[in-house]
């Protein structure tokens, strides 16, 4: 195993206080790698808000001591417990069509990038790696339950994972799942441009950052605030 996918890094500061602190109280609970990761995933859900945010490189020590973050800053503290516990991490660099945004950002709908990067995190656990997408089951088994697709409406991707397939890679159509064509996302899929070690290698090789404008827009209208839900 890589030693960078346990190192500390800016973004990934497990080594804070804060964050080997609350991961050692989930792991006392929760000792085996994927119980940890389930673990601590609920935690994140229940004692942080969600809320809209571009400000991808924020250290996870204070998204956990700010208690809120976007999906991606959630997903970024998870990846910092599960180091600090020694569970090794990585990023694919996925990005995104900016429609696949829309119905979470309707105000913003004609001014959305034609592509945006998100970083999706992998977890080295019982000698593979798993995805974001898979921390809970295989997305299979979350497919037999599923009402319907993810639409980025109602509750936030970090939160379907638990028992939503949100299906960007096309696992379910690879496994022959019947239901493949009816839940997976890879219209939305503008690129997939590798793995990296960490999020802050990730950043060194592609900006996160969107335009001035975009910035001043997306802040005016939505920056900061609770992200919205509508129904399903």
């Amino acid at each position: 195993m890589n030693p960078a996918n346990l190192a500390s890094t800016k973004i990934l500061d497990h080594t804070s206080p804060e964050i080997a602190e609350a991961a050692a109280r989930i792991g006392a609970s929760a000792p085996s790698p994927r119980d940890f990761l389930r673990a601590a995933h609920r935690h994140i859900a229940s004692s942080l808000r969600g809320v809209y945010s571009l400000d991808e490189k924020f250290p996870v020590s204070r998204i956990l001591r700010e208690a809120c973050g976007s999906c991606s800053q959630r997903m970024a503290l998870l990846e910092g417990l599960a180091r600090a516990h020694g569970i090794p991490t990585r990023v694919r660099a996925l990005f995104l069509k900016g429609n696949y945004w829309a119905p979470r950002l309707p105000l913003l709908r004609r001014f959305l990038p034609e592509r945006t990067l998100m970083p999706w995190p992998e977890f080295f656990v019982d000698g593979e790696w798993v995805g974001f997408d898979e921390v809970f089951a295989p997305l299979p088994e979350l497919a037999a339950g599923a009402r319907g697709r993810f639409t980025n409406r109602g509750i936030s991707m970090y939160e379907a994972v638990e028992k939503t397939p949100v299906d960007f890679f096309g696992k379910l159509r690879r496994a022959g799942h019947p239901r493949a064509a009816e839940l997976e996302l890879t219209e939305f899929v503008a690129a997939e441009e590798g793995v990296f070690d960490s999020r802050d290698l990730m950043f060194e090789r592609f900006n996160p950052d969107p335009s001035r404008l975009g910035r001043a827009m997306f802040g005016a209208i939505y920056g900061g605030r609770p992200i919205r839900r509508e129904p399903e």
